[in-house]
């Protein structure tokens, strides 16, 4: 099915998402959407899924106008959308996700269902147990999935909003097989993402947004890797090579850590590893290997079954998240939302949130309110954060706007082990070279760093050392596979 938007207008109050914006792609390839951090990709999917009305523009399948009214008139025309956060519901069995929304008839005949579910899923060649909670699903597996409920709807037009961004290079390497077969087969396949590398390897036109507006729309076979990525941020691109830290001596060390997890089982088993002041260290393992739990470890927030950490010289085993932050840790959380801030306080609330007790935020017992808003200001300025005054709730900030005000925040007060969880996760190409530059700043200054992001190629362009964890066991590459992208691969998903 021919897709064609013209003319697309979004706004949200007194903001413009999208400008005047089209768009078309054709059945049987796959078409990349790209653009910096709040471009405005997921709204302009958005509106072809029938999620939200556009002030103007029109959308043609086929060369025919359409109309949504919402997401059920669009998929009801063929077109079905995977967001960035899967839609699997873990208490539900695997068969159940699948029809959830798209049950066939009031009357369910599970025999016929599964039937078909095997049928769909043997025609992508995958595998599924479909009385089995999807609880155990694995990225990879959830993003199958998704997958098959997009045939199960019978989609023409497939939409996938950063599909690979939980897996290994092997799974996006198979999920990308299983495109480019649905796309063989006729479908039009469209891929919001930030992988530039994938778009290379993978689509046969990308389209280009910027700042809401149509920046090009090329094919894939015609543009550059360095062309693409200059047109995404507007500017040159500087290749100059990131400058090392000089690695010093060993500041930090885990010593056969072993801890439950919320299964009661052993998520992290026999962790050794260290980190010396100076470097920036990756860890890299498929989304629920063991990551959340070594990092709660590290902060002191979940004691060890066995092992010991040991900091500077100190023996950190019993220590609480509270003594670790007055000791120099700091935290780039996951969950912005969960762990990192609070949405209804100001900006300037935020600055000092964990870091309340320390200096410039605090004299003695009392609150330093000159040194907290001198702060709050700094850490806005770091990362250009856009905001609308210090004073204005967390909650009025785009969410690539808040992860730079936590970013800033844990590089503001002298940081010593800094532990970053998907530190650039909604950040553009710019926005993350400014969090990783100033992270090596901080590790040039005497600091370490362990980081977790599910983007190997991110922690290979940014690391001086990578990591794997694979079924909470960490490893180190072999000698002379240290950088090797395949290799790394293979550790994540314990093949290699």
């Amino acid at each position: 099915m021919e897709v064609s938007l013209s003319g697309v207008t979004q706004r949200f109050g007194a903001v413009t998402a999208l400008d005047d914006v089209g768009f078309r792609a054709g059945r049987g390839a796959i078409h990349a959407l790209v653009g910096e951090n709040g471009a405005g990709k997921t709204t302009l999917m958005r509106v072809l899924f029938g999620a939200l009305q556009p002030n103007a523009g029109t959308i043609e399948l086929d060369g025919k106008p359409v109309h949504f009214r919402n997401s059920a008139d669009a998929i009801n025309a063929g077109i079905g959308m995977v967001s960035q956060h899967y839609s699997v519901i873990p208490e539900l069995t695997c068969l159940q996700n699948l029809m959830l929304g798209a049950e066939p008839g009031w009357l369910l005949s599970e025999s016929k269902a599964k039937s078909r579910a095997t049928e769909l899923a043997g025609r992508m060649g995958y595998s599924f147990n479909w009385g089995d909670s999807a609880e155990g699903l694995s990225p990879a597996g959830k993003q199958k999935l998704e997958i098959l409920k997009l045939l199960w709807r019978d989609a023409k037009v497939m939409i996938l909003d950063e599909p690979t961004a939980m897996l290994s290079p092997a799974d996006s390497e198979a999920l990308y097989s299983s495109l480019a077969s649905l796309a063989a087969g006729g479908a039009t396949v469209i891929v919001v993402t930030h992988r530039l590398p994938e778009v290379m390897d993978h689509c046969q036109t990308v389209h280009v947004l910027r700042g809401g507006r149509n920046v090009a729309n090329s094919l894939v076979a015609e543009t550059g890797s360095r062309e693409l990525a200059e047109m995404i941020v507007g500017h040159d691109i500087d290749e100059r090579a990131v400058e090392q830290s000089t690695v010093g001596d060993v500041l930090a060390g885990v010593n056969g850590v072993t801890l439950k997890g919320y299964r009661g089982d052993d998520a992290v088993e026999d962790a050794t590893f260290v980190l010396r002041a100076g470097e920036i260290v990756g860890l890299a393992g498929v989304d629920g290997n063991g990551q959340r739990e070594l990092f709660q470890a590290l902060l002191g927030r979940q004691r060890l079954s066995r092992g010991s950490i040991m900091f500077s010289g100190e023996d950190w085993t019993e220590t609480g998240p509270r003594e670790r932050i007055e000791r120099g840790l700091r935290l780039i959380p996951e969950d912005r939302h969960l762990e990192g801030v609070i949405d209804e306080w100001s900006l300037e609330e935020n600055a000092a949130l964990g870091l309340q007790r320390l200096p410039p935020f605090a004299r003695g017992l009392w609150v330093d309110s000159a040194g907290r808003r001198d702060a709050a200001s700094r850490i806005a300025d770091r990362f250009k954060t856009k905001h609308g005054g210090l004073r204005q709730k967390m909650s009025s900030l785009s969410g690539g706007n808040q992860q730079r005000y936590v970013a800033a925040r844990a590089l503001e007060v002298a940081p010593k082990l800094l532990l970053a969880f998907q530190p650039t996760r909604g950040l553009d190409i710019d926005g993350t070279a400014q969090v990783y530059g100033a992270i090596r700043q901080a590790c040039q200054q005497g600091a370490c760093a362990l980081v977790v992001s599910f983007d190997l190629d991110e922690l290979l362009e940014h690391c001086d050392r990578v990591l794997t964890i694979f079924h909470g066991r960490v490893q180190e590459p072999p000698a002379g596979l240290e950088r090797d992208r395949q290799a790394i691969g293979r550790m994540m998903v314990g093949t290699g």
